[in-house]
């Protein structure tokens, strides 16, 4: 078994179509967890740190919605082309990608 040192949860939940709220996973969540473990593996990351799918995090209108803990930092809005950002600036140098972090409201 592994201590990985950081774990990302990104969201893949799927509402019903029409829901008031809106889904992650219908909007490439699934996608970005998958870009996330794939490139991990590809830089060799995988056994130190590990992506996870999750459920609803209650981050529904900042969706796509992924969280990086131990730090507890949530990031929204989030595409494909924001995966290699998140993994060089905050997985790798702990560095948050400020302009994808979710604020306290």
């Amino acid at each position: 078994m592994y201590k990985y040192k950081k774990h990302i949860f990104v969201c893949e939940n799927i509402r019903e179509e029409g829901s008031l709220k809106p889904s992650c996973a219908r909007h490439g969540g699934s996608e970005i967890k998958n870009k996330f473990k794939s490139r991990l593996s590809e830089l060799g990351l995988s056994s130190i740190i590990r992506t996870n799918s999750a459920g609803c995090l209650g981050a529904c209108k900042h969706g796509p919605v992924a969280v990086v803990y131990p730090q507890g930092t949530w990031y929204g809005k989030l595409t494909l082309d924001n995966v290699e950002q998140i993994i060089q600036s905050d997985l790798i140098n702990g560095i948050v990608v400020e302009e994808l972090e979710i604020k306290d409201e």
